[in-house]
């Protein structure tokens, strides 16, 4: 890819140098204004600050050990907790549905923008660089999960596409974004059975550990520092339990919201309890991880026969990813977002995926919109779960024809 940039030469520097101030100006001119008009998810937005409060009152180490509403991982309240800090210099109190709470989210987008801006400078034609940059700064669906919703899905879906494109060439590094994107939130903990597969491909096939041992230390490394701040405080238990175990089986219904399989189009009505079982067997909770595995063990198999590069793991990435917001229940409709960066990061080295991340970009947004506006109906609900269906077995396809095709083969 070097050789690459440096065949592009002084009008690839003039090109990117040119366009990236005019996409962080234009990212930041529409967050801004579309966060600054009141509203959004208040649920969400007042669980948030309320969480600010808390950290504040009671410090990082020892919320949760005294909160039993806080259910995201702590990178993300520590974030709160220093913006809040930074904007009460200035006399500001962060406040539900205004501009003083959701700059937060518009400056951790603004954060990614620029660290995706670093991450792919090395990826040869700027054509193809500034269109995955463009699709993250001016996507709508992650203008308005965040600056409109009140929500935060893009800085830990951003750290698993970096892990996955870092992991060949840096694997410590990769081992660091992974267990930052799993401080940040728990749905990251998809990237193991693709992180698995490249490993157990590594030691069987080219009997190489250092990858691995590599990878381990920086994930390891990171969790340890984390989990010996809770404990120094008595609260990792604590911690544990809140951040990754509070949330699970909370919602025991086939959809919560998300436009997939189980919005009516396999027969089930969202509001389906998933205890619900099939033919006096299977509950419709175990066919969806029955489902979720099947894709999964697709996507390994593609893995296996690829070269384990950074478009390789970024494509079975981006199939588990939906996969897991297509197929299991109790799935929200913001559970599409990761998938969606994964899908637009392949566009770095494969211009087909353009077409599934763009329409992900307009579907994931129709999602989102339709439930933040409460205009959920069948009918549009339906034609939404349709296009999905249809990426999810484009994406599919896409695998399984380079596997028949050998362009995925290992060397």
């Amino acid at each position: 890819m070097n050789s690459d940039k440096r065949r592009f030469g002084t009008g690839y520097r003039r090109q990117v140098g040119l366009w990236l101030p005019i996409l962080a100006a234009a990212a930041l001119i529409v967050r801004l204004a579309l966060a600054s008009r009141p509203g959004g998810f208040m649920s969400d937005q007042e669980l948030f600050v309320d969480w600010m409060r808390q950290v504040s009152a009671r410090g990082l180490g020892g919320v949760y050990i005294e909160s039993t509403n806080i259910n995201y991982p702590p990178l993300f309240l520590l974030i709160m907790d220093l913006y809040r800090r930074v904007i009460g210099w200035f006399g500001a109190v962060p406040a539900p549905g205004e501009l003083s709470f959701k700059g937060v989210l518009v400056a951790l987008d603004m954060a990614v923008f620029a660290a995706a801006a670093r991450l792919t400078r090395n990826t040869g034609s700027p054509r193809r660089r500034l269109a995955v940059l463009g699709l993250l700064a001016l996507n709508p669906a992650l203008i308005f999960v965040g600056s409109v919703w009140g929500q935060v899905d893009l800085p830990h879906s951003f750290l698993m596409a970096a892990s996955l494109i870092l992991l060949p060439p840096l694997p410590a590094v990769s081992g660091v974004l992974f267990a930052l994107a799993l401080l940040t939130k728990f749905q990251a903990v998809t990237l193991l059975a693709v992180f698995g597969m490249k490993f157990l491909h590594s030691l069987i096939r080219k009997k190489e550990w250092r990858p691995a041992a590599l990878f381990l230390g920086g994930f390891a490394g990171t969790v340890a520092v984390c989990a010996g701040f809770f404990a120094l405080f008595g609260g990792l238990r604590a911690m544990i339990a809140g951040a990754y175990l509070s949330a699970v089986g909370m919602y025991p219904q086939v959809t919560m919201n998300a436009m997939n399989i189980w919005f009516y189009f396999v027969g089930t009505a969202p509001a389906t309890p998933d205890t619900t079982k099939i033919l006096g067997l299977l509950t419709l909770r175990g066919a969806g991880f029955l489902l979720l595995a099947l894709c999964t063990a697709f996507a390994a198999l593609y893995l296996w026969r690829s070269r384990m590069d950074a478009p390789a793991l970024l494509k079975a990435a981006a199939l588990v990813n939906f996969g897991f917001f297509m197929l299991p229940t109790e799935m929200h409709e913001r559970y599409s977002i990761p998938a969606l960066v994964l899908a637009i990061f392949v566009c770095l080295y494969d211009h087909r995926w353009r077409l599934p991340a763009l329409v992900l970009s307009f579907s994931v947004t129709a999602n989102l919109w339709m439930v933040q506006a409460g205009n959920i109906h069948a009918a549009g609900g339906l034609f939404i779960v349709y296009v999905h269906v249809g990426v999810l077995l484009w994406m599919m396809a896409a695998l399984g024809l380079e596997i028949k095709r050998g362009e995925a083969r290992s060397d």
